[in-house]
């Protein structure tokens, strides 16, 4: 008898335990804030262009060629 009452309260507070953290709380979703503007839609205007960097002897080969 002892261990069906323990078994039914433990029952009864895991199912307890579950009702608490699934319930729904309508007040706080309904009075949450809308998103503020995160401008993911606004239009991408151009800056100014970078300025490259030019190495001459970027694409060159190497000065001292050590092949044989």
């Amino acid at each position: 008898m002892n261990a069906i009452l323990i078994v039914l309260i433990l029952l009864a507070l895991g199912v307890g335990i579950v009702v608490w953290a699934t319930r729904g709380k309508k007040t706080e979703s309904s009075n949450a804030p809308l998103e503020s503007d995160t401008a993911w839609n606004d239009p991408v205007t151009p800056g100014e262009p970078a300025r490259p960097i030019h190495y001459d002897d970027a694409a060159a080969p190497p000065r001292t060629d050590t092949r044989p």
